[in-house]
């Protein structure tokens, strides 16, 4: 039973991508932003957290240093999960050998390069994306660490599925949370993050 329902997850991944990329590229472009939609999209291909472990131990073995960002590094400040994430985000530093490095593990752990966005501006301008068979999607996000805001924060340690895991500290996470219109699940990212203030807070006086 578990082998069919795999399966049939598998083959809905399939349809769904297909249908997403056809929809992306044609006029109905703009109703991929409806909030159902990109519900369904995250429920079909989230990024579980075996997954994320899986490629964070690929990564370390290799000796290439990254940081989880985005939702599952707000969650691994939390220390537990608050919500479904469709992919995962990892801060490297900007050495070409080590994104090459990054990009060799991620291949061999059954990724391929899907894209990559340059938004000049942004405190992380370039994104690569890797995608495997099963929907899940990994966002590489080379960043000059010296430079500003990331040389002004020391980055920490955060907590996945009760395993230790580099992350970005609360301070820098809400700074990148900011700058552009916050969707559903910026906002909710938002609210985590204050409450880890607030608990670090709390700690300090006690």
């Amino acid at each position: 039973m578990g082998r069919l329902r795999r399966s049939l997850h598998r083959r809905a991944v399939r349809v769904t991508r297909a249908a997403y990329l056809a929809i992306e590229r044609s006029p109905l472009a703009p109703a991929l932003t409806v909030p159902v939609i990109q519900r369904l999209k995250a429920r079909v291909t989230h990024m579980p957290a075996s997954r994320v472990l899986g490629v964070l131990d690929r990564l370390a073995a290799a000796d290439v240093p990254v940081w989880v960002a985005g939702g599952w590094g707000v969650d691994a400040l939390a220390g537990h999960q608050t919500r479904r994430h469709y992919d995962l985000d990892l801060l490297t530093g900007d050495d070409p050998g080590q994104l090459a490095r990054a990009g060799d593990v991620l291949r061999r752990a059954g990724f391929r390069q899907a894209g990559r966005q340059h938004h000049p501006g942004l405190p992380m301008p370039w994104r690569h994306t890797w995608q495997d068979d099963e929907g899940h999607t990994v966002e590489v996000l080379p960043v000059t660490l010296a430079d500003p805001p990331f040389g002004e924060h020391r980055f920490t340690t955060g907590v996945i599925d009760g395993r230790p895991v580099p992350c970005l500290p609360v301070a820098l996470q809400l700074t990148l949370h900011t700058g552009y219109p916050v969707r559903s699940a910026d906002a909710t990212d938002i609210r985590v993050l204050r409450s880890c203030l607030e608990r670090a807070d709390r700690a300090g006086r006690a």
